[in-house]
């Protein structure tokens, strides 16, 4: 191939609107893509189907895509050079989950089995989308999914505030959130805004143009997050949509989303209800102590204060066992509040210890790879490449500060889906050049 044509077919793939894909024949390839879509599909319709009082479909549901992604695996028996990092510290987080199990007398195994066989499926699938639907052959199949989701997740949201049966936290009797298509508002927002990330890539991948179709797709999903009252997810849509403008957009444009962003995030919190249990943060920290964390419990009074003292007391017991931690899954049951760490570095080393901790940082290592090797050849791929990468740092905040990520399955499924889309390589990238067996960079 002669340099010229290398710059025709560069300017064939920059050309907006026209983007310029390798297409698999149909085969086991194909079907196996298919199936891991289908399995997407099964487990949103479990979280539907559960909302209406079907019990236990969503672990029936976990344990049938794992004997599907086991089977995909073990036919093919590759592991995809983008995620092998990322497999890798799944399989050491299992191995060291499975030597802290057996060197604790842990009062509910069963809950270690369920977590160690979950992380086993976030490694097959994911490993799985990397090795199969990289292709503009299931970019329809995908986008219905997202359309789907984003639509049924608004009116499921819709439907619960109209007839008050949302979720109603502690202390906000009067107050009806949204959950759409999961169990918990957090988690539904979070796979709601990942849905939005993944059907916005996959849009400017498809060389689609941004139509008013597109625009209220977005502004639908953006509304279900409002209805989720999630605070947690406002921020991570704040921080996705922060680094995707800072880092594409020239300067004007940084600095009037500055301007503009600067004073309307403390009027939003001093003006919104929504904030307003944060107001008893400084009583809070005055009669606090990380040393001494026996107080009065009267100070604990919004999610802030009761992560802070779920954090103090679970690094104070994880360090009576640093090597090997008190056994997977096991964080909650030692919590005040029985309930996770909500911050996957302090339960990963509470669970499994400095070893526990070096397995996921491990699989974090494998993450930030698969972030780094997305392909920014072209506009779009630049475009799509930067919104991902967005969320991901947003969700790694939020993981760490705000919320658990090991047992959100659909907000992983979906995570992948918008890493999958992103990963696409154009032909020019996937083709050799002349007089070499290597493709360009």
């Amino acid at each position: 191939m002669t340099v010229s044509a290398i710059d025709a077919r560069i300017w064939q793939v920059g050309r907006p609107h026209q983007p310029v894909f390798t297409r698999q024949s149909a085969g086991p390839v194909t079907r196996a893509a298919y199936l891991l879509v289908a399995l997407v599909y099964l487990r949103w319709l479990a979280g539907v189907v559960e909302n209406f009082g079907v019990p236990a479909i969503s672990e029936v549901t976990a344990v049938t895509m794992l004997g599907f992604a086991g089977i995909i695996f073990l036919v093919s028996m590759r592991v995809a050079g983008d995620g092998a990092v990322f497999v890798a510290g799944i399989i050491a987080w299992v191995i060291v989950g499975l030597l802290s199990l057996g060197a604790n007398n842990v009062p509910a195994p069963q809950q270690s089995l369920a977590l160690l066989m979950l992380l086993i499926l976030y490694g097959l699938m994911l490993n799985a989308m990397f090795l199969y639907p990289r292709d503009t052959v299931l970019f329809t199949i995908l986008r219905r999914f997202l359309t789907f989701f984003i639509v049924v997740g608004v009116a499921l949201s819709a439907l619960q505030i109209v007839t008050q049966s949302g979720f109603v936290e502690a202390g906000r009797l009067d107050q009806q959130r949204a959950f759409g298509s999961d169990v918990h508002p957090v988690s539904f927002a979070i796979q709601m805004l990942a849905a939005l990330v993944a059907f916005e890539a996959l849009r400017v991948r498809s060389g689609r143009r941004f139509t008013i179709y597109h625009a209220t797709i977005l502004c639908a999903g953006a509304v279900a997050i409002y209805l989720t009252q999630a605070r947690t997810v406002w921020v991570m849509a704040l921080i996705t949509l922060a680094i995707t403008v800072l880092a594409r957009a020239n300067w004007l444009t940084r600095v009037g989303f500055v301007l503009i962003t600067l004073p309307l995030c403390p009027a939003t919190i001093t003006l919104s209800d929504r904030f307003s249990d944060l107001a008893s943060l400084s009583a809070f920290w005055e009669n606090f102590s990380i040393h001494d964390i026996v107080f009065d419990f009267r100070y604990i009074d919004n999610s802030v204060s009761w992560r802070i003292v779920n954090w103090a007391y679970g690094f104070q017991q994880a360090l009576e066992q640093p090597i090997l931690g008190f056994g997977p899954g096991q964080s909650a049951s030692a919590s005040q509040f029985s309930l996770e760490m909500h911050n996957i570095f302090l339960e990963t080393f509470f669970e499994g210890g400095i070893i526990g901790l070096s397995a996921f940082l491990l699989l974090l290592i494998g993450l930030f790879r698969i972030h780094c090797a997305l392909p920014r050849l072209t506009p779009a791929e630049k475009y799509s490449t930067t919104l991902v990468n967005g969320f991901g740092t947003a969700l790694l905040l939020a993981v760490t500060f705000s919320t658990s990520f090991v047992d959100q399955l659909m907000s992983f499924l979906i995570y992948g889906v918008a890493l999958c889309v992103a990963g696409t390589r154009s032909e020019l990238e996937q083709a050799p050049i002349a007089g070499t067996d290597q493709a360009l960079p």
